[in-house]
């Protein structure tokens, strides 16, 4: 069995079995499928100092209780000009994601604009995936880089009831965006630094609470140009559980990927100069974290460079 990781949470498990079948099984944390007429269920979790994901494969039944029985993904997919609880219109998506799908919405009656986190209701039945993530921002609302919450709705959906967030919306493009627009689909040394310094000095005050992010990708990273620099924002953050030390070393880990793509990745990395090598270190877990155990060790490291 080799997991390996896709993106910030996704998980790609390779079964081999005695007989030369391989499945190829791509799916979340704590998921159910099926092999042979039988169920099984993943369970997965971030190792500790590292990228990489444990994870454990258990024979269930050749059935599943009814709560847990997956079903094909249901999309909302709402055109523009839809109306939202009475009181939104739906301007543009902005993303989407394993819990929902993220939209910029317009108020009807001041025609103000605002984002709105739509959850799956095969998802979060209860709701109470969306009461986490409302309560995690309040929590977190001195932290300018985060979005700011406002309030939930609850919408309905060919009938069937859908828990709406809305929060303030984030304007710029997704980095993986702006990256590609770039000469060579890349920044310069010096921008790339500057991105990493406002993201690490962002998160800072997240991992100085003891919490932190857990979804940090350039998919879920706001940047435009402002001035002779930038702003940066961080969109969704994803639930792995309890806050913990590991989890803040692997938003440390996802800082350093992140930076290391904004340099131009694998392809550039040798021609780099020393300052971005002694912040990437070969993407090698332990020697990133051996230098840095917080995004707040990576602001200071930036604000002492000598080059």
């Amino acid at each position: 069995m080799k997991p390996q990781t896709q993106g910030s949470h996704r998980f790609v498990l390779y079964l081999g079995f005695p007989s030369g079948l391989s499945l190829r099984v791509e799916d979340w944390f704590r998921s159910f499928f099926r092999i042979s007429g039988f169920w099984f269920r993943v369970s997965g979790f971030p190792v500790p100092g590292s990228t990489r994901t444990s994870l454990y494969l258990h024979e269930h039944s050749r059935s599943l209780p009814r709560m847990y029985r997956p079903g094909k993904v249901k999309r909302f997919d709402f055109p523009t000009g839809r109306g939202v609880a009475g009181k939104y219109v739906i301007e543009r998506p902005l993303g989407s994601g394993w819990e929902g799908e993220v939209y910029a919405i317009i108020e009807r009656n001041t025609g103000i604009r605002r984002a709105a986190k739509f959850y799956y209701p095969h998802r979060d039945p209860t709701g109470k995936a969306a009461i986490a993530y409302a309560r995690k921002l309040d929590a977190l609302r001195h932290c300018p880089i985060l979005m700011q919450y406002h309030h939930q709705e609850v919408a309905y959906v060919k009938k069937k009831k859908v828990t709406v967030v809305i929060s303030e919306l984030v304007e710029g493009k997704k980095l993986s965006e702006f990256l590609f627009d770039q000469p060579g689909h890349r920044l310069s040394t010096f921008e790339a630094l500057n991105v990493l310094y406002l993201l690490a000095k962002g998160i800072a005050p997240i991992h100085a609470r003891g919490e932190y992010h857990g979804d940090i990708h350039d998919n879920n990273i706001m940047i435009r140009r402002q001035g002779i620099g930038f702003e940066v924002k961080l969109l969704d953050f994803f639930d792995l559980g309890a806050p913990s030390r590991s989890k803040i070393r692997k938003d440390v880990l996802n800082l350093v990927e992140v930076f290391h793509t904004t340099v131009g990745g694998r392809k550039h990395y040798a021609q780099q100069p020393k300052v971005v090598k002694d912040i990437i270190r070969g993407l090698r877990d332990s020697l990133i974290l051996e230098r840095f155990q917080s995004a707040g060790d990576i602001a200071r490291h930036l604000e002492n460079l000598e080059w």
